[in-house]
């Protein structure tokens, strides 16, 4: 019962710790803001990914300072030590997730979006078992409207 009633006693004072926590909590949604409204990436992907980890340090970081902040005004059962670890619990879960959604799926993401933005050609087309790839098509010569009139002759 000991620890349980550490976590669940009314203690609006705030210690070291408390205040290094609620401090971070007000760090992480000045961070979350960064992201989601300043920060530029070239790769889409990226710059996706930056702004959704945004909107969730904006979130964490806000349910955090509202739980600090409930807890300074004494609120009732809101101004107890558990809500912290709870926080802490929580946000210890989502920094686990991007870091394994940053090096797991991030990187295919990027090279998708890096080579679409390249204008990447798929590679040539083998017909046959052992024989040559197709020649590619050659740059058309004419404009479209000579080449739909071409096309209509060869039809009559």
């Amino acid at each position: 019962m000991g620890i349980f009633s550490y976590l669940t006693t009314a203690d609006p004072a705030f210690g070291p710790l408390a205040w290094t926590f609620f401090i971070a909590q007000i760090l992480g949604v000045g961070a979350g803001a960064y992201l989601y409204f300043r920060h530029i990436e070239r790769n889409p992907a990226r710059q996706t990914f930056m702004r959704q980890l945004g909107i969730a340090l904006m979130i964490l970081g806000g349910v955090g300072v509202l739980i600090g902040a409930l807890r300074l005004l004494n609120v009732p059962v809101l101004n107890q030590r558990i809500w912290f670890w709870i926080q802490a619990l929580i946000e210890v879960g989502v920094a686990a997730y991007v870091i394994y959604y940053m090096r797991s799926v991030l990187p295919g993401l990027e090279r998708a979006a890096a080579s679409k933005g390249r204008g990447a050609r798929p590679a040539p087309r083998v017909t046959g078992g052992d024989t040559a790839p197709e020649a590619p098509r050659p740059v058309a010569t004419t404009g479209r409207r000579e080449a739909r009139r071409e096309r209509k002759r060869k039809s009559r």
